[in-house]
């Protein structure tokens, strides 16, 4: 015999039957015709081979097949409840992976391990530091991929919002023993011609290139970072241009950093978000934003897309 499953309907009919007790008022409760019940419920003894319900004037009646079918229906049912209940139990207790792209020069290593360690004892949430470039960051956030990074402005059609940290100037560093460190700022225009400017993404690279290849800079890349390669040991007749906050953490007694002064580009630094942004990442973001002043700003997002 071939194998038979009840469709939902022929369930619905049948406990409804049984609980109304006459076809007339299970009929009327299922919004049926008496005939079309009666057909349904025919067709499924058919199907089962067995009598189900005994019809007197009274209404129906289950026979013993009939009591059996209930019976298993009912502990479907009661397996169903429990299946939710233990899915919905593991999805309390299960940690939640949030994936944050956070580039060193915004982020610095002490802070992406304490920002771990906060939540190292809290069973909901798993934190990914991953490590990339800001055109990495910005697509794995518009494919929903990530929640959130610290990176530059995104390009407008990306629709990926963002919101401003602090106006952050650009940095020079160079070698102590460079005879432009004896300067207080260094004028793009002018001091750095025949110099070799090494920029530390691709990203900045494609996007200041020319510019600064039309004054007659030359520019290398410097991917990896480990505080930039030990400021390219000690940035032997090498100089970065970078964004100052980051450019502070690595000044050594080999190392000095100097304001940069006619550069024809600017930074900002962004914190660019997933635009369906998870509770628990936003609870991650928003320790994050702290040290900025920033959460309010984030808060405020949410509450104009909810409304």
């Amino acid at each position: 015999m071939a194998k038979f499953r009840m469709d939902p309907d022929q369930k619905r009919y049948f406990c409804t039957l049984c609980s109304a007790g006459t076809i007339t008022q299970a009929a009327r409760a299922l919004y049926l015709s008496r005939q079309g019940l009666s057909k349904s419920m025919k067709r499924l003894e058919k199907q089962l081979d067995a009598q189900l319900f005994v019809r007197g004037k009274k209404g129906v009646e289950l026979t013993r097949a009939g009591r059996i079918l209930l019976r298993y229906l009912h502990e479907e049912d009661r397996l169903w409840d429990t299946c939710v209940a233990d899915i919905r139990e593991i999805g309390k207790t299960e940690r939640e992976l949030v994936r944050i792209g956070l580039l060193s020069m915004y982020v610095g290593y002490r802070e992406k391990r304490e920002l771990l360690a906060s939540f190292q004892d809290d069973a909901r949430i798993g934190i990914e530091v991953v490590d990339g470039d800001h055109d990495a960051f910005w697509e794995a956030i518009a494919a929903g991929e990530m929640e959130f990074a610290f990176s530059v402005k995104p390009p407008d059609d990306l629709g990926i919002p963002s919101i401003k940290l602090c106006d952050d100037s650009l940095s020079i560093l160079l070698s102590a023993g460079d005879p432009l460190a004896a300067k207080k700022c260094i004028d793009f225009e002018t001091d750095l011609l025949g110099k070799t400017v090494i920029q530390t993404s691709p990203y900045k690279g494609r996007l200041y290139e020319t510019a600064f290849r039309n004054y007659g800079i030359n520019v290398e890349l410097l991917i990896h970072d480990k505080n930039l390669m030990l400021a390219q040991v000690s940035t032997s007749e090498d100089c970065f241009i970078i964004q100052t906050e980051y450019a502070k953490a690595l000044v050594t007694d080999q190392v000095c950093m100097r304001p940069l002064v006619n550069a024809p580009i600017e930074m900002d630094s962004m914190f660019v978000f997933s635009p369906a942004l998870r509770p628990m990442a936003r609870m991650v973001a928003k320790k994050l934003l702290a040290p900025y002043g920033k959460q309010g700003e984030l808060d405020a997002f949410f509450d104009r897309a909810e409304h």
